[in-house]
């Protein structure tokens, strides 16, 4: 096709993602521009109940390329301030202890907090989206916290972080005692995640932040 490994790594990405949303054929007279996809999927890995709606919209040509990055620079700026914001929050160690500790899993005070990258678990996850806090109960008792908002500093796409953020959440379900995660960015999907799982690991999971 003499196009470039970059270009078809484009291409398959964003078929992969119109697959995941259910689109795997346009009517006739319909265009859907790689980097419309893409845009797209930027925007709503940020805000993801958007994403069905943007892709109409570009198939039926009410939105366009030009449009879609004012729409993501807008976008940026928001995730941003948000970002900026958070700061301001309660810290996510606190977070995840007051839901312990209300739920009579520990008191705070016995709480022991550790880093990821010391444990030896570490290598099962993948390290675009690893968790973010791990804290121990006992030698053999340990819960791990995953946080959507620590993803960055990554050239990896959207879809990739998503997809991978959502496969950490399982191997921290067969690995730990309880996965603490704070959904904010990836809510929805984790939702839908957490609704498909057998109800032994579904217990296994607590959510945290106002999407809970």
């Amino acid at each position: 096709m003499k196009l470039s490994d970059n270009t078809l790594r484009r291409f398959i990405s964003a078929a992969q993602y119109l697959e995941a949303e259910g689109i795997t054929e346009l009517p006739s007279g319909a265009r859907m521009p790689v980097a419309a996809v893409e845009r797209v999927a930027r925007i709503a890995a940020r805000e993801p109940e958007r994403r069905q709606q943007l892709l109409k919209d570009v198939a039926e040509g009410r939105l366009t390329i030009v449009q879609l990055r004012g729409m993501l620079k807008k976008n940026s700026k928001t995730a941003a301030r948000r970002r900026r914001a958070s700061i301001l929050e309660e810290p996510l160690e606190e977070r995840a202890l007051a839901a312990l500790e209300a739920r009579g899993v520990l008191k705070r005070s016995d709480a022991v907090l550790a880093t990821f990258q010391g444990l030896d678990q570490w290598s099962y996850f993948d390290s675009h989206t690893k968790p973010a806090l791990i804290i121990l109960l006992s030698r053999d008792r340990r819960i791990i916290v995953m946080d959507d908002r620590s993803i960055g500093g990554t050239a990896a796409s959207f879809i990739r972080q998503r997809r991978e953020f959502l496969r950490n959440i399982l191997a921290g379900v067969g690995l730990y005692d309880l996965v603490l995660v704070f959904a904010s960015i990836w809510h929805e999907d984790i939702g839908k995640l957490v609704c498909a799982m057998r109800p032994e690991m579904r217990q296994r999971i607590i959510l945290l932040g106002p999407e809970a």
